[in-house]
């Protein structure tokens, strides 16, 4: 599985600048999908996968600054890798807390970290993001730990795929509505 390889599609389908920061909150988005399946790995194995993975990432990240960005002053490189780092952990508990409190938690929390809290945010493109985030959590959720720990299981399709989902009304507004 590549770190990040979903980023430029990401990116473009929500109308993204394909920036380090966007690139490095998107494979985030990614790496605590995984990192939420890891943690049902045996104890034993856990926190070594999640080491690993985190790992890989951080590796790709400082790559990304040498080779896309230009960042060979390896004291700047360090600086924005220990920001980044300091931005993962922030991830990791606004999600964790999304993912326990529910969708408008997480919502929350994408627009913080992803969209930055900017005040003119597209809201199906966040309700979209939740709900991919949603769907691929259920698939990892389904699948076994060889499919996991051997690669095989691979994200599918993007945020911009729950376009019709976000669209569609929901059965809870239309129980709502006809009772009035």
């Amino acid at each position: 599985m590549t770190i990040g390889r979903h980023s430029l599609t990401t990116c473009t389908a929500l109308g993204l600048k394909p920036t380090f920061s966007n690139w490095a909150q998107i494979t985030f988005i990614h790496m605590y999908m995984l990192q939420v399946r890891f943690r049902m790995f045996p104890q034993s194995h856990a926190p070594v996968w999640i080491q690993h993975l985190t790992n890989q990432a951080f590796y790709a990240a400082e790559d990304r600054l040498v080779i896309w960005h230009k960042f060979n002053a390896n004291s700047l490189r360090q600086k924005h890798l220990k920001d980044m780092f300091s931005q993962w952990r922030a991830v990791l508990l606004s999600y964790d807390e999304g993912l326990m409190k529910g969708d408008a938690m997480l919502a929350a929390a994408v627009w913080r970290n992803l969209l930055g809290a900017k005040e003119d945010v597209d809201f199906e493109k966040l309700a979209q993001i939740v709900g991919y985030m949603r769907k691929e959590l259920k698939r990892l959720d389904n699948a076994t730990d060889d499919e996991v720990a051997n690669g095989t299981w691979t994200f599918k399709g993007s945020p911009g795929d729950e376009a019709n989902v976000v669209k569609a009304p929901s059965r809870m507004m239309a129980t709502e509505t006809a009772k009035a």
